[in-house]
């Protein structure tokens, strides 16, 4: 299916820069961030030796900015190792509250009570070593019941007054699942999950509008989309999983096709192009080992991808 001659298109970038309006909210200037659900053992085992030593690198080589999560394995674990023994910069660190630690990605356990809200940042701030994060995101906000709804903001709003997180945000969702969130003045930063990278561009029509109106800053997570772009392209082709969408595999074949043209890997392709959308503040990168991390910071450093290039990842992703 093409797309459709009225479907709004992603505006390109000419240098990937820095963000003032990140700045400006005490997040940093940094447009990319390292998140830790890959490295942490979200999709699997790791070995975490190298994924501490995945974490040591990126600080070494400049990264500023770090996000995890209590259901991201022994994300929160090695970052807090990490900077134990880091003497450079303080990176801003961001991690969530509301999904519970699991067996694994595909389990989703969430409490958004008070208490267990509570529970889950100290928990988080302890084993961060942290007295707090810089931003604190409600993870997967579209499971918490609509009458709920206000009092979860109500104590988020807690947390922040008494200095245990600076600023909020929302980690996924979009639609009926922001109601009562994005709008409530209390947020940040929204964090866009399978809404808005080359295989996907339903977050251009609803989801990046609605935020900036409310005045939102967006985050990019997962621009590979969960690996399809990267490194479980051929194990995502060959198997077709039920929780990989149908027609975003079939549009990784076709960016595949168009990064082998070109010369680069797809995953370059896929980053470069991310990293390129202006409609993302900050795009949060997975790698889950120290050459894949070399490898984004690669891509990172050569900057936006060629106007024609960009064009035709939109094209052929969407």
């Amino acid at each position: 299916m093409g797309i459709s001659a009225s479907a709004p298109r992603p505006t390109r970038r000419t240098e990937f820069g820095s963000s003032p309006q990140l700045a400006a909210r005490g997040l940093g200037d940094s447009r990319l961030a390292l998140g830790l659900a890959g490295l942490g053992g979200t999709w699997g085992p790791v070995d975490e030796g190298e994924s501490l030593a995945t974490v040591t690198r990126a600080l070494e080589r400049g990264v500023r900015v770090f996000d995890a999560a209590p259901s991201y394995g022994a994300a929160e674990k090695l970052l807090g190792r990490a900077l134990a023994v880091w003497r450079g910069p303080r990176p801003v660190v961001s991690t969530k509250v509301g999904r519970l630690p699991a067996r694994d990605a595909h389990e989703g356990r969430f409490d958004c009570s008070t208490a267990a809200l509570r529970d889950s940042l100290q928990r988080s701030l302890d084993t961060l070593g942290l007295p707090a994060v810089d931003l604190l995101f409600l993870h997967e906000p579209e499971y918490v019941p609509p009458a709920e709804r206000a009092r979860v903001v109500a104590d988020l709003r807690q947390f922040q007054a008494e200095g245990r997180a600076h600023r909020l945000g929302l980690a996924g969702g979009h639609g009926a699942g922001w109601d009562g969130f994005v709008e409530s003045g209390a947020f940040a930063v929204v964090m866009l999950f399978r809404r808005l990278d080359p295989v996907i561009f339903a977050g251009l029509t609803d989801d990046v509008p609605r935020v900036r109106r409310a005045g939102l800053l967006t985050y990019g997570a997962s621009p590979l989309h969960m690996g399809l772009l990267g490194s479980r392209h051929d194990e995502f082709v060959r198997e077709r999983p039920h929780w990989v969408w149908g027609p975003q595999i079939d549009r990784a074949i076709r960016l595949k096709e168009l990064a082998d043209k070109n010369g680069l890997t797809l995953a370059s392709l896929a980053h470069r192009f991310a990293f390129g959308l202006a409609e993302l503040d900050r795009v949060v990168v997975g790698a889950s080992t120290p050459a894949q991390l070399d490898a984004a910071l690669a891509d990172f450093a050569a900057g936006p991808l060629p106007a024609e290039l960009f064009a035709a990842v939109f094209a052929n992703g969407g």
